[in-house]
């Protein structure tokens, strides 16, 4: 279990909570239906795709799919962008995919090149409804001075993924047998790029002369968060992720995998305990780290966000009386003997057991909190940031959301990480 900050007084209830149940993105009315899956289908227990309903109308979609603000480019034999080679792309394409004759998308075969160019834009058209959602507003692109829309590549042979300027596109992963599996039904993978692609939109792009490997961690950081808290927004995840941890969200579990290849395998972990004296310093000049340290370095703050996620959860738990404050404590400490840990579990499974849609509520709740704080702090930053900043952008986005409601578990989760603010 990953250790986490000791949490010292609760305090009332979030302020805003009834704003917070008006975020619900129901398009039934109007919009389009996709077919996507919530995790891997590698995973057993995510082989049937969930029908999502995008906000955008079927008569905004083109063959492709394709609309004003996203296409797919569903090349053929395609080299991954690199500078200064960049879209549009104006190669041999496979067939596109076509609505159906009632305008929607759910009727594409899974298998097909067609179902998954429709998985990868059903997915970022969801993700960016989601936090289109988040901020109130509609997001524009950062490279809207050179493209008015997003080219998106279903499949490269090619064992990564990554969003640039103007375009995010996917190779694969290896399954357990060692074979090739498209990153474009992934969708950690999906999100997490299309993360990048928000957060260059919203904060800005970097300055090549003065970019940092601090701004750089931060976004690997982010996008993960773009994930997990999008993540959130299906309710199969929801139901399962609670009936297997029972609520005990700093077990082991889904979420907090990040990029799930497999039951056993994930690109990276959430929920860790690393701390800053663990990873690379922020201050080390970029040209000095490989990718893999940027990763390293991003994931204190990753795991600061992940704990102030289910410390929100908790917290929640506790004021409408749904676990006591003894398992709150309890379950937030670093727990090193096996036999605590099945204590806490078997508390958490007791008390699920008696309320499970009070528990679904709550981590509703932490997850709109979650999503909403981050709009926030992110539209106070520019790409000069550093970690100090970032938390300050925290503090003043929970003050302005919550009347500061969390700024005790804010600073907590910041100080167990030894990032500095």
């Amino acid at each position: 279990m990953t250790s986490s900050p000791q949490h010292k007084e609760h305090h009332g209830p979030l302020c805003g909570c009834n704003e917070l149940s008006r975020l619900k993105l129901d398009f039934r009315a109007y919009g389009t239906r996709f077919r996507l899956f919530p995790q891997s289908p590698l995973l057993s227990d995510y082989q049937n795709p969930e029908t999502v309903w995008l906000s955008i109308r079927p008569d905004e979609i083109n063959p492709g799919p394709s609309d004003k603000r996203m296409y797919v480019a569903d090349a053929v034999n395609k080299s991954h962008y690199e500078d200064p080679f960049l879209p549009p792309y104006r190669g041999q394409l496979h067939a596109p995919a076509l609505a159906g004759s009632d305008g929607h998308f759910d009727h594409l075969e899974v298998g097909t090149h067609q179902f998954e160019a429709a998985h990868m834009y059903g997915t970022l058209r969801w993700v960016l409804d989601i936090w289109e959602t988040y901020f109130e507003r509609t997001i524009e692109w950062s490279f809207k001075d050179h493209y008015d829309r997003l080219e998106l590549v279903p499949w490269l042979d090619w064992d990564n993924a990554h969003a640039g300027y103007g375009f995010i596109e996917m190779g694969f992963g290896l399954d357990d047998n060692g074979q090739k599996f498209p990153f474009n039904l992934n969708f950690d993978v999906l999100a997490h790029e299309f993360g990048h692609t928000l957060l260059y939109s919203v904060i800005g792009m970097p300055d090549d002369d003065n970019a940092t490997a601090e701004f750089f961690a931060f976004h690997e950081t982010c996008s993960d968060l773009v994930a997990i808290v999008s993540l959130l927004h299906f309710n199969t995840v929801l139901d399962h992720l609670l009936i297997e941890s029972s609520g005990n969200l700093y077990a082991r579990n889904e979420l907090n995998r990040i990029g799930e290849e497999s039951s056993t395998r994930q690109i990276r972990m959430a929920s860790n305990d690393l701390k800053m004296r663990n990873v690379p310093d922020p201050g080390t000049p970029l040209e000095q780290l490989s990718n893999k340290q940027i990763h390293d370095m991003s994931l204190p703050l990753t795991g600061a966000l992940f704990d102030l996620l289910v410390e929100v959860f908790q917290h929640n738990l506790v004021d409408d009386g749904l676990i006591d404050a003894q398992l709150d404590e309890l379950s937030r400490g670093l727990v090193e003997h096996t036999g605590d840990e099945l204590q806490v579990q078997a508390l958490f499974d007791e008390y699920y057991a008696q309320n499970p849609d009070g528990f679904k509520k709550a981590l509703v709740d932490a997850r709109d909190y979650t999503g909403l704080l981050l709009s926030l702090s992110w539209e106070q930053l520019s790409w000069d940031l550093n970690f100090p900043q970032v938390v300050h952008s925290l503090f003043a986005a929970d003050l302005k959301l919550s009347s500061g409601h969390y700024q005790q578990e804010i600073a907590e989760v910041f100080d167990w990480r030894e990032i500095d603010y």
